[in-house]
């Protein structure tokens, strides 16, 4: 018998955004050959089956113009021959992901799917795990992940690390900084794009020992690389023309800082707060760039991260119209447009019936028009960005490669 729940603060914002079909993608390319099709399901539904997350069916507001909430229909039990489907070889794992990001997954259904395809070229197989913002968020990606791959006892995702200090303020006075949007040429119509690269482990250690009397963070060090790609690819800002940038300011992006504990740190959905900070995009120098990244996020703190919802919780009251109108303001690209996520996918291999994960990218949802979204993904002795755009096409290949290139202009300034 199904029953039907109110989604949670979180989930209804996330399943609001109008930049549809709002659907995060993670390939897993494997060695050896791929399992039959039926042989997954059944590991899928023994796995996976408990998982109330993965049986529940979005429900949209009841009448028109979203003037309602919406709603999660629990069932049973999900189908696992309906969300694992085998494809056929012959694309490339980038293909196969920029496919499945913007196709719609079936709304009558748990919104997720496990995709199997080979990969002769690669010598193995890909896993892609697709799935809706609102149902989960990318650390929840890794949670079920381990569930259903065979992998080391220290695999349990581990809650982020917060900021320590506690400066409520700054989260209201960074949402209000007037922001500066990426030049998008006029006459061009936007499609969405994605790309990928290596980034090797051992460079990008060196990258953030780049600063003379600190060691940067994993996410410092994204920022500081994509301000640096952004700058190769689109020039300084300076040079912008005001006839083809909307707004006046800094370019900023979206961090997403995970909210769980040490009790909640496999739980399912969307647990996390978002920092909007600035990107020194204005900065010529890649050491200047990390400089001034470094120590932005511990600026804000525990507190800092509850003061968003608090707010939402605030603008909820108000209604869906309310939070439609704080959705809309957000997904300006003048407002923020640059998003960069750092996922740790830990340092040991995980294996499916003895065949090993030697690669995870995980693929960010398509931005709003004009913006573009790094994620950094961190596994094993492997580290790959992936870049997703709303913008031309070939621009995410274009930040992809000035993403490494940053990278390895910051090594090479390291301090040994």
């Amino acid at each position: 018998m199904s029953r039907s729940l109110r989604l949670s603060l979180a989930d209804e914002f996330v399943a609001r955004h109008t930049c549809s079909p709002l659907i995060w993608c993670v390939t897993f390319l494997l060695r050896g050959s791929p399992p039959a099709a039926d042989d997954l399901r059944g590991r899928v539904a023994a796995r996976w089956g408990r998982l109330e997350r993965l049986r529940r069916v979005l429900t949209p507001p009841p009448g028109t113009g979203g003037a309602g909430r919406h709603r999660w229909t629990e069932q049973p039990c999900f189908a696992a021959e309906q969300h694992v489907v085998q494809d056929p070889a012959g694309l490339t794992l980038e293909s196969w992901a920029s496919a499945h990001l913007v196709r719609p997954l079936p709304p009558e259904r748990p919104l997720w799917e496990l995709r199997l395809m080979p990969c002769p070229a690669e010598g193995g197989y890909g896993l892609l795990l697709r799935m809706h913002h609102a149902m989960a968020d990318g650390q929840s990606a890794m949670t079920l992940m381990r569930l259903l791959l065979d992998g080391p006892g220290n695999a349990v995702p581990r809650p982020r690390r917060h900021p320590g200090r506690s400066d409520p303020r700054r989260v209201v006075e960074s949402f209000m900084e007037p922001g500066l949007a990426v030049p998008l040429p006029r006459g061009h119509g936007p499609a969405h794009d994605v790309a990928w690269q290596p980034v090797d482990a051992g460079t990008f250690r060196a990258a953030r020992r780049a600063l003379p009397h600190a060691t940067a963070t994993t996410t410092e060090t994204l920022m500081a690389a994509a301000a640096g790609a952004l700058r190769s690819c689109f020039g300084d800002p300076a040079g912008w023309s005001p006839g083809r940038v909307r707004g006046r300011g800094r370019v900023f992006t979206w961090i997403p800082v995970s909210t769980r504990t040490a009790a909640t740190a496999e739980e399912l959905g969307n647990h996390a707060s978002t920092l909007r900070l600035p990107l020194p995009v204005h900065l010529d120098a890649p050491v200047a760039r990390l400089a001034a990244c470094h120590g932005l996020v511990d600026a804000f703190g525990r507190r800092a991260l509850d003061l968003p919802w608090q707010l939402g919780r605030v603008v909820s009251i108000l209604g869906p119209r309310a939070m439609d109108a704080v959705l809309a303001r957000a997904m300006r690209p003048s407002h923020a447009a640059v998003g960069c996520t750092s996922l740790p996918w830990g340092h040991s291999r995980w294996y499916l019936d003895g065949d090993a994960v030697v690669q995870v990218v995980t693929w960010p949802v398509v931005p709003p028009v004009g913006c573009c979204s790094f994620v950094l993904s961190h596994y094993a002795d492997t580290s790959v960005v992936a870049v997703t755009t709303h913008r031309l096409p070939g621009d995410a290949g274009r930040l992809a490669k000035g993403f490494v290139q940053e990278v390895a202009r910051l090594a090479e300034s390291g301090v040994a």
